[in-house]
């Protein structure tokens, strides 16, 4: 069995969440037989580096897109233009799917689009049974987005500006939502990550929907301490850039921080991941470093006492508390940080939504050590079951031969 995967988003290095997950759907795949990955990159990303021995790859090429939002009468083409998301209203005049023809060496046994922007970019379905892997629900992101509180508006300027934004919010998610359900009735299965988002999707018109939930490495010997840190840590991991991420972390900095310093004066945060120059301000040594992108997560895993998850919107499932699992680091999180994963408040790590329930959790796993050694015990053996490498690739390898109508190989 053959199979093209096309990607918005190239795997290497493995150091973001979707990034993660894509390398979980080339390993399940390439346990079928060959896997050619093409990618339909940002022209700004630069750090492409070669794929491991281990990758599984046949094959592998990439084409770049703009990502500059369009500008004068071009953007109000955008809004003009009724069923194109805002975000994809840049037309590439089709460069995308020539550089994808000219790629591909069929025939495939089956064609596997990674995120709904990879289908959008290339054109559509080719000529093979095809799955669509909606990592991501863009209307629900945006949705959750609009009902996060913000600040008071004062001024009439403020209050009419808040309102446009709103508008193009609600107008963007809906336009996400028929592109999502008009691209899903064109391809054999589509793909999320949890049973939660495969009800909002069919909710939403999404055909076909499938359950892939994403994975994480099975660690040998796993870097998370038993005993607390002095100073204590806690940390926030992710792609810094992206919104979700960015309003979790003023909100940890903001909120959560001055709470949990009253309860443990001595506490300190770390931010860690792609950053951007206003998110690097919220650096403010000792008590908050902004640490940016780095090598290794293990390294600052071993160092750190709590992962605290502090999303207030999004969508998918937080490939981030899946790694502090398998490294059996406690974890806190928001309800929807750590919705999906079928992970228990009390039992597997401990949820609240507030900024001083956040904090009070938090400090619990700093001071009790019986609570930590319980929930890391609970936790690791969730993601042992369920969410390790070897059992999520095998649910991929069978979706991809059930579609592709292949018993495959291996």
């Amino acid at each position: 069995m053959r199979t093209l995967l096309v990607a918005e988003r190239y795997p290497w290095p493995q150091n973001s969440g979707s990034r993660l997950r894509l390398g979980g759907i080339l390993r399940g795949l390439s346990r079928c037989g060959p896997v050619d990955l093409f990618s339909v990159l940002p022209a700004t990303r630069t750090d492409v580096l070669p794929p491991p021995d281990d990758s599984g790859l046949d094959r592998m090429g990439w084409t770049t897109f703009d990502t500059r939002p369009p500008a004068g009468l071009a953007r109000l083409a955008t809004v003009l233009r009724w069923d194109t998301p805002f975000e994809l209203a840049r037309p590439d005049g089709g460069a995308a799917l020539r550089s994808l023809t000219r790629f591909a060496r069929g025939p495939y046994d089956l064609v596997w689009y990674f995120r709904i922007r990879a289908f959008a970019l290339v054109g559509g379905v080719l000529a093979a049974p095809t799955v669509l892997d909606l990592d991501d629900l863009e209307d629900h992101k945006i949705a959750a987005q609009v009902a996060v509180p913000g600040g008071d508006a004062d001024r009439p300027g403020d209050r009419a500006r808040r309102s446009l934004s709103r508008a193009l919010a609600v107008e963007e998610a809906r336009r996400w939502r028929r592109l999502q359900a008009g691209a899903a009735s064109r391809v054999d299965a589509t793909v999320v990550c949890s049973e939660l988002d495969a009800g909002r999707a069919r909710r939403a018109g999404v055909a076909r929907v499938e359950v892939v939930p994403n994975g994480y490495r099975l660690v040998d010997d796993p870097v998370g301490q038993t005993a607390v840190h002095d100073p204590p840590t806690v940390l926030f991991a992710g792609t810094l850039q992206y919104p979700p991420n960015a309003d979790g972390a003023r909100f940890l900095v903001g909120e959560v921080g001055p709470a949990l310093r009253r309860l443990v004066p001595d506490a300190r945060i770390r931010l860690v991941g792609r950053t951007t120059p206003a998110l690097a301000a919220l650096d403010d040594p000792p008590r908050v470093r902004v640490v940016g992108q780095v090598p290794e997560m293990a390294d600052e895993l071993a160092s750190t006492d709590v992962v605290v998850v502090p999303l207030r919107f999004g969508s998918g499932t937080r490939l981030k508390i899946l790694e502090a699992f398998a490294q059996r680091v406690p974890v806190v999180s928001t309800t929807l940080g750590a919705e999906g994963l079928g992970a228990e408040d009390d039992v597997h790590l401990l949820v609240a939504d507030s900024a001083g329930g956040l904090a009070e959790a938090c400090a619990r796993l700093l001071e009790d050590a019986g609570l930590r050694h319980r929930l890391v015990d609970r936790a690791h053996a969730l993601f042992r079951e369920r969410f390790s490498d070897d059992v999520v690739s095998g649910e991929i390898a069978a979706l991809a031969r059930r579609v592709a109508g292949s018993s495959g190989v291996g």
